[in-house]
């Protein structure tokens, strides 16, 4: 009788055999350790007889050989096919052509390695990786944190972590660090060591969570409702479990954790920002039973000092690609710009019919299904105050920061045929070679749109993700905004093209902006203007303006893009170049599916790392562009960086993977997520480091403008979807993954 094997057994099994065999090097705090002894003949018997226990074996003697976080120093990513790559090696665990055109690179993480670091002995890292951000945990050691993009028993199922002291497992996503030694690496893009040589630390963030209700998450209710303690993005307003599989150890799980930002306190300015250091996140997608009503997806943010996660209700409950704080240049308020989703639910249908026996829209009409009808949007929290807008206890960690009571604002404009666009919704509007060019300006207004959170769990019929089919709030008759509607993708009756990740400008002088993208490919810069005297004129007992003046700026619209792209004699693929993406089912000329989206400055200057998520069959894209919108007939240039996977490309063709023997399938890889590490690197004239860790977040932004671009170090994640076997399979640990230290290497005239 064959056993099914617990993957918690599976992992202290790993760290109990190291444990008598670990040591630290006397005069470093590196995490190191002698080699795993080998298993036992009973060890091996036991496990002949579970399922998966050859496979266990196999990845363990794997583990003996190393295997440690940072020990793999081969690339996934390349710089262009091997097939093009005379000189490259095409080989299991090995990289394939790192000559990289605009930048250097080197591995600080691999999904699939094990901790031999003595809090977290034998633990690993848990793929696919996708949001990322980084902190000074002290003034010698960096903490990077990233999350898992993981789906629970729907695919790929990992393990669980347990959390509110051992109450609840929780399945799905993780939220992982990993410490590095501060001095080692600022040293590392220097040197030929591995990644290994530098991490002092690392394991689970998340130890206690918080759901909607504000109550600590429990154990799962088998039998009926969890009435006290569920976590609703798997359930319905009572606690019933909806989604359409069970996990098969844990209670609950963290579905499909996208991109994340990690926020510093006062990043803004003196008291401007929020007021704790903490890591946003949220789940993107679900699969509910059919027939089901359902909550939704929430938000996350996750108090890093006490490594506690609070479900967020204020961002409505439609799921999200990525959300992060912007400058809301007045005290007493926090302002986050959100993006992606507003419903990528299946089993939507009960819920819709649910919607329109209870609503009509403005129009008169039958709501559509949400997802992705919705224009740019931002959130502003006013600080201290519960869900009601009574005063908050002043240990209230969500009230502190705004994320118990606020409004959301969506992008308005006038669509008739005299306004900015001519009428033209905005996927549209950015596929005109005559309107949407570099520097095109959409002058329109930020609107507070009707509905905010109370506090109160509902079922999803009665979210604020419908608004966006209405006619926004302030534009009636004598408004002067009569024309107005919110700019979507594709108007009120169907979904346009998603709004994947949103970056804010990084520069504290110009105020409340952000940059968005979509997977159209098209993206541009938003900007709330007036943001101080529209708060100067509050009305008595009001908590925040109805409107703002706002404007949008185009990056690049979804138009031919080969011209603009340099590949500096790299980019080569099996058949043709990365000037253009080869998805399916035809070659593209545009941006195809941008989704991770990260601007960096250079003092006053933007630069944007874009990478893509498309399916490109020969191999994903990252570029790196210098921004202006100039309206100077100018487009901006694409200095291409690398690129990575594909059914068509030779190393996946030949099943490479790294880890050794993770390869499972060939398929797309996608980068996605980016840090701007430069600020906790940068030395005055002595020769010192110019950041503590006591600083402020403001400090840590001035710090990283002072970095040149070619000056910086920045971390890179990369996806990697045709791993999941091996030591990946056998430990639960989803699929595979890089992160990347990068320095780029722009022409002096980019």
């Amino acid at each position: 009788m064959m056993f099914k094997i617990n993957a918690a057994f599976l992992v202290a099994l790993a760290g109990a055999n190291a444990k008598t065999l670990r040591k630290l090097q006397d005069d470093s705090r590196i995490c190191s350790m002698t080699e795993l002894s080998p298993l036992s003949d009973d060890t091996k018997l036991l496990l002949s007889t579970t399922l998966g226990g050859q496979n266990v074996i196999a990845a363990y003697e794997q583990y003996m050989g190393g295997e440690t976080i940072g020990s793999n120093t081969a690339l996934l990513a390349e710089a262009s096919d091997a097939s093009a790559s005379p000189d490259t090696v095409v080989e299991d665990g090995m990289s394939g052509d790192i000559d990289f055109p605009f930048m250097d690179m080197k591995v600080v993480a691999t999904m699939g390695e094990r901790s031999v670091c003595p809090d977290s002995l034998g633990e690993m890292l848990v793929g696919v990786p996708d949001g990322i951000g980084a902190y000074l945990l002290d003034d010698e050691t960096v903490r990077v944190v990233f999350q898992s993009e993981s789906y629970g028993p729907l695919v790929f199922e990992s393990y669980g972590n347990f959390v509110n002291d051992g109450q609840s497992r929780m399945g799905g996503s993780h939220v992982q660090y990993i410490d590095y030694d501060r001095t080692l690496m600022s040293e590392f893009m220097d040197n030929d060591e591995p990644a290994s040589s530098m991490v002092v630390g690392m394991g689970q963030v998340i130890s206690t969570m918080y759901n909607l209700k504000g109550e600590l998450i429990g154990p799962r209710n088998l039998s009926g409702p969890t009435t006290i303690g569920a976590h609703f993005s798997n359930t319905d307003a009572d606690g019933n479990y909806v989604v359409a599989a069970p996990p098969a150890e844990s209670d609950w799980f963290l579905q499909s954790l996208c991109s994340a930002h990690l926020e510093q306190k006062h990043q803004w300015g003196p008291n401007l920002g929020v007021e704790d250091d903490m890591f946003i996140t949220n789940e993107e997608w679900m699969t509910y039973a059919p027939g089901t009503s359902f909550v939704g997806l929430s938000a996350h943010a996750v108090d890093l000092a006490n490594s506690v996660d609070y479900a967020l209700g204020v961002f409505t409950l439609g799921g999200f690609e990525k959300i992060v704080e912007i400058n809301p240049e007045v005290e007493g308020y926090t302002m986050f710009a959100f993006s992606g989703y507003n419903g990528a639910f299946d089993g939507f249908e009960h819920t819709l019919d649910m919607r329109n026996s209870l609503f009509k829209r403005s129009d008169g009409q039958n709501y559509t299904w949400s997802n992705d009808i919705h224009p740019a949007r931002f959130y502003i929290g006013v600080k201290g105050k519960m869900e009601d807008g009574s005063d908050a206890p002043e240990d209230d960690f969500l009230a502190r920061n705004g994320l118990r009571y606020g409004y959301i604002y969506g992008f308005a404009i006038d669509m008739s045929e005299d306004g900015p666009t001519g009428g033209l919704w905005r996927d549209d509007f950015h596929r005109d070679a005559e309107k949407a060019t570099n520097g095109a300006k959409v002058d329109g207004w930020w609107i507070k749109q009707p509905w905010q959170w109370d506090g109160q769990v509902r079922n999803f019929e009665f979210d604020g993700s419908w608004d966006y089919q209405d006619q926004p709030p302030y534009t009636g008759e004598g408004s002067g905004r009569e024309n107005y509607a919110w700019w979507n993708g594709m108007g009120n009756d169907m979904a346009g093209c998603k709004t994947e990740h949103v970056t804010p400008d990084p520069r504290p002088s110009v105020g409340a902006a952000f940059v968005q993208g979509s997977t159209c490919g098209y993206f541009g810069h938003y900007y709330v203007e007036d943001v101080v005297g529209r708060f100067e004129s509050l009305r008595d007992g009001q908590m925040a303006p109805n409107a703002f003046r706002g404007s949008y700026y185009v990056y690049q619209g979804e138009l031919d893009i080969t011209e603009q792209i340099e590949l500096g004699g790299k980019g080569q693929y099996v058949n043709g170049d990365a000037t253009m993406n080869y998805d399916n089912p035809e070659d593209r000329i545009t941006f195809e599916d941008i989704d991770g989206l990260e601007v960096l400055a250079d003092g006053d200057e933007l630069y944007v790392l874009i990478q893509e998520d498309s399916g490109n069959q020969y191999g994903e894209r990252a570029f790196l562009a210098h921004l202006e919108h100039e309206d100077d007939g100018e487009e901006l240039t694409y200095y291409f960086l690398a690129m990575s996977g594909g059914t068509m490309n030779t190393r996946m063709q030949a099943g490479v993977s790294v880890p050794k023997g993770t390869f499972t399938r060939a398929t797309a890889h996608e980068f996605s997520g980016v840090v701007d590490l430069s600020a906790f690197f940068a030395t005055d004239d002595s020769g010192d480091f110019v950041l503590s860790a006591s600083d402020d977040g403001f400090a840590k932004r001035q710090a990283d403008a002072s970095v040149a671009i070619n000056d910086k170090d920045i971390l890179l994640v990369l996806q990697a979807h045709t791993q999941s076997s091996g030591i990946l399979s056998a430990f639960q640990l989803d699929r595979g993954g890089q992160i990347y230290q990068l320095k780029p290497k722009l022409p002096e005239d980019a």
